[in-house]
């Protein structure tokens, strides 16, 4: 038990230490709720704008999105402040995707670990500063999601007696999984939550097929309740809980073991009524969702079947690699040799199942665990329109359980000790060279390209200009740059209007062979907003095939989302461009 929380330990401490600040998946927002209580102030998540603290890390680090640094305009820090009051759709939309860093919205969830957190992070603070304090915070999660290794051992230990080797590979399932030592070591409340939602599924597992008492029901359903009020995604350990309790055992009839189960389940849910009652104070109804819906920088959409194979996707990637994707050296290779390894170990649970080779209820019960927390993730995003998709990192939760079942279908689809041995081995060396080359190999921070056509691009004139309530915008010439299969258009945005206009920068282009979207990084870096009286102009790079752009003869650019009067108008701005010489 110990080995395996040193085992994951060194992982988790490794990440906490050297991914860089701030972790794009939304650390500062986390951050900054602590923040916001240690200084007496409870947040409302559409109102709120982050604390001083909070921003000038943003600053130092050039992080203030989820965005790579420079693929988006320099935020205008001397203008933040809450969303403009009754908004469309649209436009709230719009104002989100480029000012939700703003605000601090991560105050819309349970506060439990928030609160928790605050005295580590007043005494931090006090100690060393509000960077120091990040990695303080950053210990303690690795601290916190170490303890699901060990767990994972007992979840093994529990589904099948007295085979040590399945524990042993299901605790090394657990401690050597990079997307877990990148996402749950960052400031938030997924590793406090995971340790939670853990210990409530060792409860379960190791209580299934007993005779529940009124103190062992109880204490189970505190434990959930706390972690529902670190966060509401474990909700999806209920069913789990449930079937532990009412798994046949002597001595006690169904009537009992129902309800046994409901006041399991009552408990864990009256543990929110701390959180209701917060809400009522701050935003007036028990639960926020109105208005912490609007949250996000995208329009609802209608459910799509193309959207399930996406999703299904993310949530494979983004749980073996964590996020942002692409964040640890070689995940495509790793990715694909954890889904190979899962696929075998399927099989081999699979192969359990004629004849019942294991205890049926801990099975019964840890299965449960992984899908009722896969479904939560999955099904998450039909409640908010399907703007998302439903990350891996939420089924860190059920880790213990998985980890568990994921060591007894390898042992059981692989009959030679030899084999075992190899593939595991072969897994945990990729995990450990990848969390090494993360730390010791970051990547690079992104280079701005010259943001102007190289001297080999061919210069034409174009004409074109499109205009919006005083807002116009024209393009005058282009560049064609073959050797790098790419076209420039020179863009001057002219606000001869009474206040600011707010805008994309880099726009849509169609043409007859298809459309295309720009590039910031490579690209002037114009200012998305322009105040009145003021102009802007820059070269846009587009990845559009220069044969293509003459052929056409005409260039269609579509400027989405142009905002004026304080987004009380917000509407695309379309710029047709005529090539000249198109024949040539």
């Amino acid at each position: 038990m110990i080995v395996a929380y040193v085992a994951a330990f060194i992982p988790a401490l490794l990440m906490a230490i050297t991914q860089p600040v701030w972790s794009r998946v939304d650390e500062a927002q986390h951050a900054d709720f602590i923040i916001q209580l240690s200084h007496g102030v409870f947040p409302a998540a559409d109102t709120t704008v982050v604390d001083p603290e909070t921003l000038r890390v943003m600053v130092s680090t050039n992080v203030f999105r989820f965005d790579t640094p420079g693929a988006y305009p320099a935020p205008d820090l001397t203008d933040i402040g809450p969303p403009p009051v009754g908004m469309s759709v649209r436009a709230n939309a719009a104002w989100m995707s480029r000012h939700l860093w703003q605000l601090s919205f991560e105050s819309a969830q349970p506060p439990g670990y928030y609160v928790a957190m605050v005295p580590v992070w007043w005494a931090a603070d006090k100690l060393g500063g509000t960077l120091a304090a990040v990695y303080v915070m950053r210990v303690v999660n690795a601290l916190l999601i170490a303890l699901l290794a060990p767990m994972a051992f007992v979840v093994a230990t529990r589904l099948s007696p007295g085979r040590t080797e399945i524990a042993v590979l299901a605790a090394l399932f657990a401690a050597l999984l990079p997307g877990l030592a990148l996402n749950g070591t960052r400031v938030s409340n997924d590793g406090l939550a995971a340790v939670l939602g853990g210990l409530t599924i060792v409860l379960a597992v190791r209580s299934v097929g007993l005779a529940w008492t009124w103190r062992r029901t109880v204490m189970v359903g505190l434990v959930l309740g706390a972690g529902l009020l670190v966060k509401l995604t474990l909700i999806g350990l209920l069913p789990a809980l449930a079937l532990a309790i009412m798994w046949p055992a002597r001595d006690r009839s169904w009537p009992w073991r129902f309800v046994q189960a409901g006041t399991a389940a009552a408990v864990a849910v009256a543990c929110l009524l701390l959180w209701f009652v917060i809400n009522t104070h701050v935003y007036g109804v028990y639960v926020p969702s109105a208005r912490t819906n609007r949250l996000s920088g995208m329009l609802p959409m209608p459910f799509q079947p193309a959207f399930v194979g996406f999703e299904l996707a993310f949530f494979v990637i983004s749980y073996w690699s964590g996020e942002p994707l692409g964040e640890l050296p070689l995940a495509a290779p790793f990715v694909a040799l954890s889904c190979l390894l899962s696929l075998i170990a399927v099989a081999g649970l699979v192969k359990l199942l004629r004849p019942l080779a294991v205890p049926a209820g801990p099975l019964v019960v840890a299965a449960a665990a992984v899908c009722g927390m896969a479904a939560a993730s999955l099904l998450l995003p039909a409640t908010a329109g399907f703007e998302f998709a439903g990350p891996g990192r939420y089924v860190y939760t059920a880790l213990p359980a998985g980890a568990a079942l994921f060591g007894l279908g390898i042992y059981a689809a692989l009959a030679r000790g030899f084999a075992r041995r190899t593939l595991s081995g072969v897994y945990a060396a990729a995990a450990i060279g990848i969390v090494v080359a993360a730390a010791l190999w970051p990547a690079p921070d992104p280079v701005p390209g010259p943001g102007a056509p190289p001297s080999d691009a061919t210069l034409i004139d174009a004409t074109g200009s499109g205009a919006l309530q005083g807002v116009t915008i024209t393009v005058d010439r282009i560049a064609l740059d073959p050797a790098r299969s790419a076209t420039w258009f020179e863009v001057t945005i002219t606000n001869s209007g009474p206040g600011e206009v707010e805008w994309s920068v880099t726009p849509i282009s169609s043409t007859g062979g298809g459309t295309a979207h720009g590039d910031y990084m490579h690209s002037t870096h114009m200012p998305g907003d322009v105040d009145a009286g003021h102009s802007a102009t820059g070269w846009l790079l587009m990845p559009m095939d220069p044969a293509k752009v003459r052929s056409a003869g005409i260039v269609r650019l579509r400027f989405p989302d142009v905002a004026l009067d304080g987004y009380a108008v917000v509407e695309d701005v379309v710029v047709d461009v005529k090539v000249a010489s198109a024949a040539a």
